[in-house]
Parts: C-alpha cells; structure tokens; sequence
C-alpha cells in the first residue's frame, strides 16, 4: 500500500505532522523517573518468517533488482536517554523481509540520523524526494507513550517509502545510512586481525543487507566471504563452511565474481577438513575448466577480501 504523505489535504495540519517526529532537544519529564526509559512499541514472533507483505507498512518491489523482495521497518522500543544536560530518543528498528537470513535486522537510530539522510537524499534526489514528507523540527515539554508512539509509526512509513524507490533504495546515501560505517570499522578490525569483534558487526550487517539490497549483491557477497576468512582465522570451520556454502549460493557460478574462484577453493578445503562431501564443488572445477576457464589461482580469499577492501 504506498504512503499516503501527511499534508493539509488529508486533514492534517502541518503542526500535527511536527509532532510525530521531534528532533534530539525533545524535553521530557525526567521527574519521578529513572534517567533512560524504554517504551516498547510492540513486535510479534522475530523467529517468525514473513511471508506475504500484508501490513501496510510492507514494501513490495518489482524491478530487475535480482533476489530483492519486499522489506518492512517496524519500530519495536524507542528509549529516552538522558545524557549529561542533552536527551534524546535512541528508536530500536527491526527490518524485516524476504532474505538467505531469517534472522531480522536491528537498527538504532537518532532523530538526527535520520535528518542527516533525509538531506542527502533531498540534495541528490530532490525531484523523488519532492513527493517524501519529513517532518521538520519541534520541542516539545512532555512527551508521552502515546506520542512517541506515533512518531515510531511516521519513522517507520518514511523509512517504507523511500525504500519502495530504487533509486533510494540502491543510493550510497542508503548503504551510508545502513550499514557502511560498521563494515568499514569490521574492515579495520580484519586487517588488524580482530576477527571476533569484526565477526560481531559483520553479523551485525548481514541481515540487514540482504533483505535491503538483496542476497546477490557484491556488497552480500563481500560480507560473507569476510565472515569466512574471520571463522576460518579463528578454526571455527564448522562455520565458516556455513557461510562459504551460502556466499557460493548467492554467486550463482558467477565466474566474473572475484570472490568466486577463491571461494570455491576454500570450500572445497574446509568441507575436506570436516570430511564432507566435497564432489560436488570439484565438479563445478571440472566443468570451468572444460570451458576454459583457468581455475588454478595463486590469490587465496584472505588476499582477495583485504584486496576488495580497499578499492
């Protein structure tokens, strides 16, 4: 169901629409209260799989985008943190969706992150953006469960809108706002060889990814073959075979893929390290050099990760 925006015509007042979303100077009422509070806005079964974009909150989307269904937001807490004389209102958003992960995604974001992209967005999108509605910023004495309530739901249908636009949706603006920071921090933590903690972001990562952009996306791809090398660093081969066999899934025999051919080549080791079937993946060997393809390579997938990071 597209997103109907809130304008004097729907019988909206654009005082009204303000106050859905406050930016980070909202004031509360910290008397008789404890200095963080959390307001849970209500989630149902996370081990639950989505099936059909029911709710209207749910995006579907139709394009060439390979293996990119619908995604939905849905602001499941929004905590009031009181930070020295500054307090502000941290949102919990689950991203769920068609994806390789039945894991959801979880965000934490900030008023102001979300003024930050919605003016990026507006500076390189601003015909698309024109039909985007952003409520501009308010201060408010006492906020309420109810009105935070209610901003949590206008988070969520902008959130929805914009990715129902390819064009915003596939953006740098959107990786930066999703997840490009932690997986440049993972990156450092990779090459400094702080696999555990590169594990934890990239973990992090991935299911949002996925169902954001889709399962056969380089940046998938580039996420998962980095889980590999940091399970592998840490002989935890159980699973980092895991992950090989899924990032070899998501690559389709993408022989272009420059993850493939060292990918594959690790597989093949570590299924032979747990003693598993490993035919299979030999045959595809076979089969890419029937066709020609040198299959022999001297670049091992620690060496392609660490070279793919830095371009």
């Amino acid at each position: 169901m597209p997103l109907k925006r809130l304008d004097c015509n729907d019988g909206h007042s654009e005082e009204s629409q303000d106050e859905l979303l406050a930016d980070d100077s909202d004031v509360f009422d910290f008397e008789n209260r404890s200095s963080n509070l959390t307001l849970e806005i209500g989630l149902g079964d996370l081990n639950e799989e989505p099936s059909t974009p029911a709710s209207p909150g749910c995006v579907s989307i139709e394009s060439n985008r390979e293996s990119v269904g619908y995604v939905n937001f849905e602001v499941i807490s929004a905590e009031r943190v009181k930070d020295g004389n500054s307090t502000y209102v941290v949102y919990q958003i689950l991203i769920s969706g068609h994806g390789i992960e039945k894991t959801p995604g979880i965000l934490h974001k900030r008023y102001s992150d979300f003024e930050k992209f919605n003016v990026k967005l507006r500076k390189k999108f601003p015909e698309i953006m024109d039909s985007v509605s952003f409520p501009g910023k308010v201060l408010v004495g006492n906020f309420k469960n109810e009105t935070i309530a209610k901003r949590s739901r206008a988070f969520e249908q902008y959130l929805n809108h914009l990715m129902s636009l390819n064009e915003i949706r596939f953006s740098g603006e959107t990786k930066e706002f999703f997840y490009e920071n932690e997986i440049s921090n993972a990156n450092e933590m990779i090459a400094s060889k702080n696999y555990s903690d590169a594990i934890s972001l990239l973990e992090k990562c991935l299911p949002v990814q996925e169902k954001l952009i889709g399962t056969t996306h380089i940046d998938v791809i580039k996420t998962l073959c980095a889980l590999v090398v940091c399970f592998q660093a840490l002989k935890d081969t159980e699973r980092a075979l895991k992950y090989s066999i899924t990032g070899l899934s998501c690559m389709e025999d993408s022989t272009d893929n420059p993850y493939y051919l060292p990918l594959l080549h690790t597989s093949i080791y570590l299924h032979w390290m747990l003693g598993k079937e490993k035919t299979h993946l030999e045959v595809k060997l076979g089969e890419l050099r029937d066709r020609g393809i040198a299959t022999e390579t001297n670049t091992n997938l620690l060496d392609t990760v660490v070279k793919e990071m830095k371009s």
